[in-house]
């Protein structure tokens, strides 16, 4: 193999440091290029899609994440021991840590992405923003030091101020001080969330915007010193400062701050002789832009810059590493269309959107032209709570934003994810949203939505009578699982009345029966039909009244899962609800006596607040779960004392597990 001073002129193998959907996503362009891949796995992903998909694959020794996927010296020895040529290390994990491409362009090979001098430039925030500074790029009012300087400064510019991880990335190690009550004990949680993701606990502070856009530009540059800017992307709608939903290019946007931004971003590359994939981030303020942030690695929403432009960004990355030039000047780039991606969650909206792990059911992705989905989930899996919730992005081109909206919406209702919870409809309900059509999107769009439309947003708006009519369309003939819930039931055509369990609340539906296809409920004296127009194994089609509804569906344990236009719910016969279910559907949450706080997902205890004999008042912090990568507050229900506290720092406990014992008596 041709080698020269400064890496592999050729790439016959690569191993992917990395896991789940970004793994997929590069195996893909690999494959197509006849590289063959490497795929790493820990016991948990033995069955993953990823580690199916690749030419090779090894298994991690150890459990946890600094055992397995954040194991620099296990991954190269890997890589070395496979005879891989290079290493691209996808995004998240280590893909921003310098010492891993030290560790790699060390062992000899090639590590696709930048220098390991600029990961670490820009992976410190702070002298990121130092750096922008001096260049000229404007920055947001902030400050460095200790907790003492800090709270002064933060005192000096004035709250609302944003505590930011130095060494933060994907939205990680961010969170929001009002007051100075707040800020020690935010310090302290941002200190200890960076320290366990990115290992560095500086922090920074930051005067904090309240509506600002957040554009960020994707770029190339190769080892010749071109840069190539592939135009913005809008990436304002957020949740805890995650992205949900971006798009390209940025609705709204002037060309002359469009100009300025692509000249920022495209001075600080070159100031840094940067090389590969990277993207620069912006917060907008009306007129005014400000310096965020530099992403040294491919980015989760890059599909949509891919779908306008045309280009493989993984390719152009691999090509990159092997010394060759840009495929395409700046003068040959054009731009094409619009796309949108929707981020889809494992996690429940109707429960201020906890992670929602667990065992998937039933997935099916929808088809057709202009559509891109981007997953790592079979037909069947599990969630993991040890990784981050995300589990599919969806994402749709058209010559239009707001064909590529509509059709986004549609192929939304058609994802379909039975098992755990997922925020689909919150999805739908965003892009149905009159800000996000007019383009007016900002950082805080998607909390204050709810207050604008005077709705609860994420909360299913399910229909409870056409739920009840599908339950008893779901005919058992092909179905082992319904012929048990059916059995359970007796015969329908005998009872005038449905006694059902919907999301575990009682619902009764009176009905006439016609044909096992046929059915009718009277509303406001008028007689509404419904009628079954046809079923397979896990999706119909009703008619009501002249419109036609899909549901898809499947059972399990006595139940019928359904998801209808995004939404999801348990439906089940309610005279046959086991003690245990009652138990907890009747359950008091105001303390009387005695109770028992579980854990409301799967997750690792990462801070207990309380010992036994502690007065907590209602809300209070009880102790603080970690799942999926986001620290989870369990608070008290009520006034009283802390009997017994169930659990240890560091422990991992399953749902419903028991946590803390109240008691309005102290013992």
């Amino acid at each position: 193999m041709e080698k020269t001073m400064i890496g592999i002129k050729r790439i016959n193998k690569v191993l992917v440091a990395n896991r789940g959907e970004i793994a997929v996503r590069i195996f893909s362009t690999l494959h197509q290029m006849g590289i063959t891949t490497v795929a790493v796995y820990s016991e948990q992903d033995k069955n993953s899609m990823h580690v199916r998909l690749a030419d090779e694959r090894y298994l991690l020794d150890g459990k946890g994440l600094a055992d397995t996927y954040l194991n620099i010296g296990q991954m190269v020895r890997i890589a070395r021991e496979c005879h891989a040529d290079a290493v691209h290390p996808g995004y998240g994990f280590l893909s921003e840590n310098p010492l891993f491409a030290r560790s790699v362009k060390k062992a000899g090979l090639l590590f696709i992405g930048p220098s390991e001098e600029v990961i670490r430039l820009m992976g410190n925030k702070s002298e990121a923003r130092e750096l922008a500074r001096k260049l000229g790029i404007p920055i947001i009012e902030g400050a460095t030091g200790n907790d003492t300087a800090l709270a002064k400064k933060a005192g000096k510019i004035g709250y609302p101020v944003m505590v930011k991880a130095a060494g933060g990335a994907g939205g990680k190690g961010m969170r929001i001080a009002s007051s100075p009550g707040e800020l020690q004990e935010i310090l302290e949680s941002t200190r200890r969330e960076a320290k366990s993701y990115f290992g560095n606990d500086e922090v920074y502070i930051e005067k904090y915007l309240s509506e600002p856009r957040h554009i960020e530009i994707q770029l190339l540059a190769d080892q010749k010193g071109h840069v190539l800017t592939l135009f913005e992307r809008e990436c304002s709608l957020q949740r805890r400062h995650q992205k949900i939903v971006e798009e390209a290019p940025a609705p709204n946007l002037s060309q002359s701050l469009r100009t300025k931004l692509i000249q920022s971003a495209r001075i600080l590359a070159e100031h840094i002789s940067y090389v590969s994939a990277g993207t620069v981030e912006f917060l907008v303020d009306g007129n005014n832009f400000y310096f965020l942030e530099m992403n040294t690695r491919i980015q989760v929403e890059h599909p949509v810059t891919e779908m306008i432009t045309g280009l493989d960004i993984v390719k152009e990355q691999i090509h990159i590493a092997t010394e060759r030039p840009l495929s395409m000047s700046q003068n040959q780039l054009s731009l094409h269309g619009h796309a949108i991606e929707a981020r889809i969650y494992a996690e429940d909206p109707g429960k201020g959107f906890l992670p929602s792990p667990g065992k998937v059911l039933f997935h099916q992705i929808p088809k057709g032209k202009g559509l891109r989905i981007d997953t790592a989930l079979d037909s069947r899996g599990e969630i993991s709570g040890l990784f981050d919730p995300m589990i599919s992005k969806v994402i749709f081109h058209a010559n239009s934003r707001e064909t590529a909206r509509k059709k986004l919406i549609q192929h939304l209702k058609d994802y379909v994810l039975l098992g755990v919870q997922t925020n689909i409809c919150y999805l739908i309900e965003l892009l149905g949203s009159e800000d996000f059509i007019k383009g007016n999107t900002h950082t805080g769009l998607a909390t204050k939505l709810p207050e604008n439309k005077n709705v609860s947003y994420g909360e299913c708006k399910i229909d409870k009578h056409l739920l009840a009519m599908a339950f008893m369309f779901a005919n058992p003939a092909n179905d082992p699982g319904m012929k048990s819930t059916w059995k359970q039931m007796g015969f329908w055509r005998l009872m005038p009345v449905a006694n059902l369990m919907i999301n575990k609340e009682f619902f009764q539906q009176k009905y006439l029966y016609h044909s096992e296809k046929h059915m009718s409920i009277t509303e406001s004296e008028k007689q509404i039909p419904y009628r079954l127009i046809n079923r397979d194994s896990h999706t119909m089609r009703i008619d009501v009244a002249g419109n036609i509804h899909k549901l898809y569906y499947d059972s399990v344990n006595g139940e019928i899962l359904f998801q209808h236009n995004g939404c999801t719910a348990t439906v089940s016969p309610s005279q046959h609800l086991g003690r245990d279910i009652l138990r907890e559907i009747n359950k008091n949450p105001v303390l009387e006596g005695e109770s028992l706080i579980k854990a409301p997902m799967h997750g690792t205890i990462i801070k207990i607040n309380v010992k036994p004999g502690d007065i907590v008042n209602k809300g209070d912090s009880l102790l603080i779960l970690e799942s999926m990568k986001m620290e989870n507050k369990i608070t008290a229900t009520a006034k009283a004392f802390v009997k017994k506290v169930h659990v240890y720092r560091g422990e991992m406990v399953a749902d419903n597990s028991p946590l803390i014992h109240l008691s309005d008596k102290l013992v």
